[in-house]
């Protein structure tokens, strides 16, 4: 499929956001989309495609579209989640989160499964001027550390990045090939750099599953008794067991049953909605439906 043939490049930014809460929220909450429609509409997109199909193949056949022609994060995200997450693991004992906070920065995907691993994307339209950043950070946190490029930017990364970082190249063929191999950086790994990213009910655990008892101070002064108890775990210790306790921030039952029934190129969306069950299965009963009332905004 060619963009050309299909709409004009300058509409594939635009219609790349399909994979966007701006969009899946709208679809999920009212059944219709003002932003899609328009993009459609505008792009010349909505009279080249069958309005009869349902809207899983509709995800799919906008999602081909741009792995040919525009490949965004979201693609990336994407084939880490099929390739990696799905393909070599499984999610009764691996965990896929997007977007997770580490200091100033996020990352774009984590893998955590018996160890830590991290995938910072750097597309076709990414620079990289913050990586270094990025990576000093990650370095603090991270078992296995990756960077997952185009072809045609990889070999910029060889002189630039350390050795132990991983350089991986997402290939035309829908793969994912090794440049170099990640090392283990697990011994390097800081507490004071990860706790900040825990959310409360999950620092309390690691202290009282550590500790046996959390300390007996007052609510206000909780975080940071934690925070210095927390820093004085085996560096090792403590990155494992923040894994397994940063694993169940999914659901995987209910995960599971959704990537079972869902498009493929909606993947990597399910991570990121991986605790909310009813909008899952609203999600699940439109993509059997018609894209046609996608189009046509329900009479209030």
């Amino acid at each position: 499929m060619n963009s050309q043939g299909i709409i004009e490049k300058k509409f594939l930014p635009a219609l790349s956001r399909v994979f966007t809460p701006i969009v899946l929220d709208s679809i999920t909450q009212k059944g219709f989309s003002p932003y899609l429609s328009e993009v459609c509409v505008n792009s010349g997109f909505l009279k080249k495609v069958d309005q009869s199909m349902t809207l899983g193949s509709f995800f799919d056949l906008v999602y081909d579209l741009l792995f040919k022609n525009y490949r965004n994060e979201y693609i990336y995200k994407n084939v880490i989640a099929n390739k990696i997450l799905l393909g070599k693991h499984s999610l009764k004992t691996s965990n896929m989160l997007t977007e997770f906070r580490v200091g100033n920065n996020k990352a774009d995907v984590i893998i955590l499964n018996g160890t830590s691993s991290v995938y910072e994307i750097k597309s076709e339209y990414d620079t990289f001027n913050r990586l270094q950043n990025q990576l000093d950070a990650y370095l603090e946190i991270f078992d296995f550390i990756n960077v997952i490029t185009s072809l045609s930017q990889a070999n910029k990364l060889y002189s630039n990045i350390p050795e132990k970082v991983g350089i991986l190249v997402l290939t035309d063929r829908n793969t994912i090939s090794i440049i170099r191999e990640a090392k283990s950086n697990k011994e390097n790994f800081n507490p004071a750099r990860l706790f900040d990213s825990f959310r409360k009910a999950e620092y309390t655990r690691i202290i009282k599953e550590y500790y046996g008892v959390l300390p007996d101070v007052p609510n206000t002064m909780i975080f940071n008794e934690c925070k210095k108890l927390y820093c004085k775990i085996p560096p090792v210790v403590a990155h494992d067991l923040s894994i397994k306790i940063l694993k169940e921030r999914t659901n995987a039952e209910t995960l599971t049953a959704f990537i079972a029934k869902a498009p493929s190129s909606m993947s990597a969306y399910a991570m990121t909605i991986s605790d909310q069950e009813r909008k899952m299965c609203i999600l699940l009963d439109l993509f059997n439906g018609s894209i046609e009332s996608l189009f046509i905004p329900k009479s209030i």
